[in-house]
């Protein structure tokens, strides 16, 4: 069963909040902060997965303590968005084991690409050996995180 985003109400609504904020809450957790049983939770939050709302559940890693403190937002220009064109960069970068994200993109830009390394010298080494190498592109442009300053959250009003 598909459940659209009208036919959520506040419960589910919640329920969303409460696992974005902590996907290993119990539902003896989750029916405490959203005031029903753990049971009415637990057959909820299987609506939710059944549906495809909830696709999934994650570790959120601290990849800088796993020795990848370097973000690096890349974008790209291809030559042309002939289809074949964009067919065979989509499949050059998915499979780029460096890449952690790419977005085709609206603009002067075509695609939006995230890798994330050790050094410097680990991003000169995945440019040299995996983006360098990426069919039809004619410009790539990259830039350091320096900072996060929001985290990945949930949009506003998505609950209204």
């Amino acid at each position: 069963m598909q459940l659209s985003i009208n036919q959520l109400d506040a419960i589910d609504r919640k329920l969303l909040e409460a696992l974005a904020e902590n996907g290993r809450a119990s539902h003896q957790q989750l029916s405490e902060s959203i005031g029903r049983s753990p049971t009415a939770i637990a057959r909820r939050q299987r609506q939710l997965e059944d549906s495809g709302i909830i696709r999934g559940y994650s570790a959120d890693m601290d990849l800088a303590g796993l020795g990848y403190g370097v973000t690096i937002h890349l974008k790209i220009t291809l030559a042309s968005q002939s289809n074949e064109m964009l067919d065979a960069f989509e499949r050059a970068i998915a499979a780029s084991p460096s890449v952690i994200q790419c977005d085709l993109m609206s603009g002067s830009d075509d695609y939006y690409v995230t890798v994330m390394v050790r050094s410097l010298d680990h991003f000169a080494q995945i440019h040299r050996d995996e983006l360098s190498r990426l069919p039809g592109v004619v410009r790539m442009e990259s830039g350091f995180v320096l900072r996060k300053v929001v985290e990945p959250r949930l949009p506003p009003g998505w609950a209204d």
